[in-house]
Formats: C-alpha cells, sequence, structure tokens
C-alpha cells in the first residue's frame, strides 16, 4: 500500500470540533488530522485504488478501516458506501465487491443490531446472514479464506488483537454498556494485548439525554461524562466513548498504553467518513475489514 493519499483540497469539515489539534482541520492530506501521537500506529494508503486507513498490527493480522472516498455510489452515499443491507444503494454490492477482490477473500459482514454477540467468522458465514451479530472473531487457520467486515457511521471501530486471533466489535453506546468490549475478549482463543480504535464520533459531538450520560457515569465513571455547551434538542450532555472504552480496554487487561485510537471524529470529518449523527438516517456506512496473512 502506498503511504500517503490526497483528499479533495475543496472538502469541507466542522469547525466547531474541540478535538486535539489537527484532528478536525480542513488539510488535504489526513495525516494533517491526526494527532502526532497517533501516527505510528496507523498508515494511509490504497487498497486497490481505494483510500484506507491501515492499523499496524502484528503478523499475520491486516486490517483497515475505509473512507467514503473512491467508490461508485451516488448523492447521499457517495462513493463508497458499504451498506447493501438498506437496499437504497445499488452500487454498495458493486463496492463491496471490490473490497474481497483486492484482499482475495470472502467478506463475511454480520447484521448489526447494537447486540453483544461475538462469535467465530466461520461459524457466522456457516449460519444464516440474517442472524443479529455485533462482533466477529478471526483465526488464521480456523477462519482461512474469509474476512470480517463491519460497518459503522459513528459508532466506535473496535479491533482487540492477541497472539492467536482477533476480533472486530461494533462499539455502539448500548453495546458499550452491555459490555460488547468484554464479551470479545472471551470470545477471542488468545488474551488481547491490545486494542485499535478506529474513526468514531467523538466527545465533541455525541450529545445525550441525562438518563444516559447517568448511566455512562455509573458504568464508567465520571469523567466520561461533561455537560454540553448549549442544548441541543434536549440533549444537553456529552458522552467520551473514548474515554469509556479505555476503561473497558483496562477491565479486560489491555493498559492504556495498547490503546491505539485514531481519534477522528466521524461527524466532524463529514467529507471522509459518514454519519448517522450529523446526517441523519439516509447515510452510507463505511467498515472495518481485517483477514489474516499474505499481501493485499
Amino acid at each position: 500500500m502506498s503511504s500517503t493519499y490526497r483528499v479533495s483540497s475543496e472538502a469541507k469539515t466542522d469547525s466547531s470540533c474541540t478535538h486535539p489539534a489537527g484532528a478536525c482541520g480542513t488539510a488535504s492530506v489526513i495525516g494533517g488530522r491526526l494527532a502526532p501521537e497517533v501516527t505510528p500506529w496507523f498508515a494511509l494508503g490504497m487498497l486497490s485504488g481505494v483510500p484506507v486507513i491501515e492499523a499496524k498490527l502484528p503478523a499475520p493480522f491486516r486490517a483497515v478501516f475505509t473512507t467514503r472516498l473512491g467508490g461508485q455510489s451516488e448523492g447521499k452515499f457517495a462513493a463508497f458506501n458499504l451498506d447493501e443491507r438498506s437496499g437504497l444503494d445499488p452500487a454498495a454490492s458493486a463496492n463491496r465487491t471490490h473490497l474481497s477482490q483486492a484482499i482475495g477473500r470472502r467478506l463475511v459482514s454480520p447484521t448489526q443490531v447494537h447486540g453483544l454477540r461475538v462469535t467465530g467468522t466461520a461459524e457466522y458465514a456457516a449460519g444464516s446472514p440474517e442472524e443479529p451479530c455485533d462482533g466477529l472473531t478471526l483465526h488464521p487457520l480456523l477462519d482461512q479464506g474469509l474476512a470480517p467486515l463491519l460497518l459503522f457511521a459513528d459508532c466506535l471501530p473496535i479491533i482487540l488483537y492477541g497472539e492467536a486471533d482477533l476480533a472486530v466489535v461494533h462499539g455502539g453506546w448500548r453495546g458499550l454498556l452491555g459490555g460488547i468490549v468484554q464479551r470479545a475478549a472471551s470470545a477471542m482463543m488468545s488474551a488481547p494485548g491490545g486494542m485499535i480504535v478506529g474513526p468514531s464520533i467523538g466527545p465533541c459531538c455525541f450529545t445525550v439525554a441525562e438518563t444516559v450520560a447517568e448511566t455512562f457515569a455509573a458504568r464508567y465513571g465520571e469523567a466520561v461524562v461533561r455537560s454540553a455547551a448549549e442544548e441541543v434538542l434536549g440533549e444537553v450532555y456529552r458522552v467520551d466513548l473514548w474515554a469509556a472504552v479505555d476503561a473497558a480496554a483496562g477491565e479486560i487487561g489491555i493498559s492504556s498504553s495498547h490503546v491505539r485510537n485514531l481519534r477522528l471524529c466521524t461527524a466532524c470529518n463529514r467529507d471522509l467518513f459518514y454519519s448517522y449523527r450529523a446526517e441523519g438516517p439516509l447515510t452510507g456506512r463505511q467498515g472495518c475489514l481485517a483477514w489474516a496473512g499474505g499481501e493485499a
């Protein structure tokens, strides 16, 4: 994969974000938006012509986060939407096929429901594609030839990795409260030694009602909750899902020094990512794709 790629110089972002320096700038290169401390753990590149952000994982594992750039989708779904289940974007299937051919693997994409089920990729592939599931584990031998693909548009794409296998997890706020990270760790064959968090909604933009904020404070501590600067449709608190997932990592034995968070807010960087919160339900989904062995 090439080391960098360019984003349109006319791309616009939300200037109200309060991320770490550079994360929400309007620079034409994604690297210009990353905080310096995260750049050693991610590589910006192309996967058969499609822009991706690769998480640097120990061999034989590979994992990338796609963006909304480089595909065939049009309109509100432009351009690399991967959500074919909605039936609203006829190009989504072609975009998924492009990914599958690029890595030479069959994609396994579960029906995500903000639940707590985590299972093996091959096990899920052998069942009904409509079965609800929000996390897949990947083992180089047990899941040979398969690649888990989970979809996101603000929720946290989470990768847990260990010596023998990894897990790709859909970390929505309900899942984080319910223990999806802890479930994924239990589903793995090896103890997770590190966590990767991909593009997702940041504390700058994730506003919630008081009841949700109180639940997060009770579960992960008051530090994950802050008051919103102004009331937004009755939602007066901001929850820091990034801090919550850090706390969840600690509960499964992963130290903060082994949590690598890209810290790119999907709601602030809508030229790069789809955001349900910022764009409404009629939008696309980017993906977190993992596989084992071989070059792409």
